[in-house]
């Protein structure tokens, strides 16, 4: 890949340098979009798998190493764990200490908040600030719906990294040597550390192009900088770092297994939310579904980047190999699972913005009125200002999924932190059942490691037996097949669980229901969100009376579905007002409930 015979891309026109007043404005609706986009990411603390995370990042600080097996379940118990998130763990471990769920919902928000910074900095240079910001305005609804205290909100970050760079390294040479500081950070946060080198591959793949086409077929010159050499050593030193990670290849070859579970072994999978494609979630919810204001956005958001291919092709006949290979293969992941969709909204954007910024490139004359620019700007201004306005009383809420609420906290009634600490209590078994799976992480968190959960929603833990396991052992429940008790006996070495189930869960609640009516168990504890069950022997032991389910029957005080005859008489179904807020039946944006 020489540079010696490339012919140097033609600079695009150069405009007089902007007005102080235009400068003014392109920050205030710079500024603007951001202090939005922060504010729609405050909202209660909801998302489940925070807890294991920060239960681990815990561990760690003990243990002086992260963990390389579970230690957490009964059911998988010493089986390699490959935990990359370990460097995220520890982070929001001391960020929590610092501050408890308010700091961690802070630092969330401006971590995401700043992604869209660095993306919206990335993509499209040369459009007008108000322009660009009108564009990230979908981008950052799509984002805020999956805005979780989890490892991929640093993802973001990483990525729209990676897309500065690669859209500045022409320009400033010296910009590659960043990559391996980046990816060396980001393979011991997340394992979508691979993503990096999707952006990687995607760049040399271009050079490689437009050196072969010589400025012709559509494409542009290719750039002098940085050098071939350079491009190799870079390259080499990021693929080197992804090894520098506490498993080793083991570590680099798990996204791998990711990939395979919402690919190849989707059809299992695909009852956990944020591994089903958007399509299902619209199958399933019909026109509730497809009106969501994330399922909308996220379209928008697509339609958004094809077009800017579209009209790059119309007015310049140009395209770019690495932007359709970027936008062709994130809309792939988010076509295929809802869990995608923040990612997909940041590389679509910074898509979007360089195909128009390209397609506009025309002489200093041609270019808008500095009084055009500035009135625009305004425009522009006070539509962010009613949206931040919306945020703050409420009006957004009251469009978007329940629980985005503009405040901080955990989200009240959620967690089963008092089931979680009353079944942990001494006399009770070592040993839980609890469902939903995602509510699991909470009993972790209060009683790990001395005790041990069935399952959980560590997918990179959870084998497809266990899971199928899970969902055999909370059907038998449901219709008094009492042929569970003895698949949790012999995998708990003789001694029954406890059993703790979930108020909002639809396949929890109905599992709750058929142990209500089964001889021999016993309804010992019951707040808003969770009923802990133990066999009469075992609370006979423990002198624990039958405690009434009133707590349970309807907790959200929803409208309630008909009457079931397979249901307990008093205990009604899940509510029909809205999708059940379980692992297994989740919004678009696959949050865990």
């Amino acid at each position: 890949m020489s540079k010696s015979k490339s012919v140097a891309a033609p600079a695009a026109p150069r405009a007089s340098p902007p007005a102080p007043q235009e400068r003014l404005w392109a920050r205030i609706v710079f500024g603007g979009l951001l202090a939005w986009t922060f504010l729609t990411l405050c909202y209660p603390l909801r998302d489940t798998d925070f807890w294991w995370h920060l239960k681990t990042g815990e561990w760690i600080l003990e243990h002086g190493a992260p963990p390389q097996v579970d230690v957490y379940t009964f059911t998988d118990f010493d089986k390699p764990w490959i935990d990359l998130h370990w460097g995220f763990q520890l982070l929001i471990a001391g960020v929590y200490h610092l501050g408890g769920a308010n700091l961690v919902i802070l630092f969330k928000a401006a971590v995401i908040t700043g992604a869209v910074a660095v993306a919206w900095l990335a993509g499209g240079k040369t459009l007008p600030a108000w322009l660009k910001t009108l564009l990230w305005v979908p981008a950052v609804v799509c984002i805020s719906g999956r805005g979780y205290e989890r490892p991929e909100m640093l993802t973001q970050l990483f990525l729209a990294a990676w897309l500065w760079v690669a859209l500045r390294v022409a320009e400033r040479p010296r910009l590659i040597w960043l990559l391996p500081v980046i990816q060396l950070v980001w393979v011991n946060c997340h394992a979508l550390f691979v993503l990096g080198l999707v952006v990687g591959a995607a760049y040399v793949i271009d050079c490689v192009a437009r050196e072969f086409a010589g400025g012709k077929w559509g494409l542009a010159p290719a750039d002098s900088q940085p050098s071939a050499k350079s491009i190799i050593r870079a390259g080499a030193l990021v693929a080197a770092v992804c090894f520098v990670n506490p498993y080793f290849e083991d570590g680099v070859l798990f996204p791998l297994e990711l990939y395979r579970k919402f690919t190849v072994d989707q059809e299992f999978w695909k009852d956990i939310g944020e591994f089903r494609p958007p399509l299902q979630y619209i199958l399933k919810f019909g026109w509730r579904g497809l009106f969501n204001i994330y399922m909308m956005s996220e379209i928008i958001v697509w339609l958004i980047a094809a077009g800017s291919f579209v009209w790059l092709a119309w007015r310049r006949r140009r395209w770019s190999v690495m932007r359709v290979l970027l936008f062709a293969g994130f809309s792939h992941l988010a076509w295929k699972a809802t869990r995608n969709s923040n990612i997909f909204a940041i590389m679509s954007l910074v898509v979007a913005c360089e195909n128009f910024a390209e397609a506009a490139r025309a002489p200093a004359a041609a270019l808008p009125e500095p009084r055009a620019l500035i009135r625009y700007s305004r425009g522009m201004a006070a539509v962010l200002t009613a949206l931040i306005v919306a945020v703050v009383t409420g009006g957004w809420a009251a469009i978007a999924e329940e629980g985005k609420e503009f405040r901080l906290g955990e989200s009240p009634h959620w967690f089963i932190h008092e089931a979680a600490e009353f079944a942990g209590q001494p006399g009770f078994p070592n040993r839980a059942f609890v469902a939903n799976n995602g509510q699991a992480a909470v009993y972790t968190y209060h009683n790990a490691p001395q005790r041990f959960v069935f399952t959980d929603a560590r997918l990179e833990v959870c084998s497809k037996e266990t899971f199928q396991q899970y969902n055999k052992i909370l059907a038998a429940m449901w219709v008094g097949d009492l042929a569970w008790e003895k698949v949790l006996e012999a995998y708990s070495g003789g001694e029954m669980p406890v059993v703790i189930l979930d108020s909002r869960g639809e396949t929890s609640r109905m599992a709750m229901s058929g142990l209500l009516q089964t001889p021999g168990w016993r309804l010992v504890f019951a707040d808003k969100t969770a009923g802990v069950f133990l066999t009469d022997a075992q609370a006979d032991q423990l002198k624990l009376p039958k405690v009434d389910f009133a707590s349970l029957i309807n907790p959200d005080n929803r409208p309630l579905a008909p009457p079931d005859p397979r249901m307990h008489p008093a205990f009604p179904p899940p509510g029909s007002a809205s999708p059940a807020p379980d692992r297994q039946t989740q919004s678009p944006q696959g949050e865990s409930k």
